[in-house]
């Protein structure tokens, strides 16, 4: 009985052993595209990090029982271009869905509007927002940037912002007193 448990627990270990090097290579992909692109470097440079990483192992782990085991987990990761760009858009997803929870769970928010020009006098408006959650911990995030195409009054930027909240589910239920200030000035 007890070899048909070991007989079964090594078979169950050839199949899971894939499985969790295949995840290990997944996050290890992840982890590297957004290396990237915080240093703001192109997407083609991961091949290049793979085919570095290849080199140095090779001479690093030259002494080691399982060095064809570390190149093969190094050989397992997915570094195309491609790659890292859909990896960079799911970080990115998630990022934007945390923070579209975290708006509609905090219990107070603000939003602070800037207008300003890029490099070629595009006018554009960002959108910051300011949350307080239970507890009064707060946390400010960055939203968006949107060009200004129309004049840059009050009310174009309003109706701007109105559009993109409303775009976005933002939960302004008061906004018709944001309209009233707007209006005013």
């Amino acid at each position: 009985m007890l070899s048909l448990k070991s007989s079964i627990t090594k078979q169950q270990s050839i199949f899971t052993k894939p499985k969790q090097q295949s995840k290990a290579a997944t996050v290890a992909s992840i982890k590297v595209a957004h290396l990237l692109a915080k240093k703001k470097k192109p997407f083609i440079d991961a091949e290049i990090m793979k085919e570095a990483m290849l080199v140095a192992a090779d001479s690093l782990f030259d002494d080691f029982k399982n060095k064809t085991e570390i190149l093969g987990a190094i050989n397992m990761l997915q570094l195309s271009a491609r790659t890292a760009t859909r990896r960079i858009e799911l970080i990115a997803s998630n990022l934007e869905a945390k923070l579209a929870n975290d708006v509609e769970t905090c219990e107070f928010f603000s939003i602070q509007l800037g207008e300003s020009t890029d490099a070629v006098d595009t006018a554009q408006l960002a959108i910051s927002v300011k949350m307080v959650f239970d507890g009064f911990s707060t946390n400010e995030e960055f939203l968006k940037i949107l060009p200004l195409t129309a004049r840059t009054q009050g009310r174009d930027i309003f109706s701007l912002f109105k559009e993109f909240a409303i775009e976005n589910k933002l939960p302004l239920q008061n906004y018709h007193q944001l309209l009233r200030m707007v209006h005013e000035k």
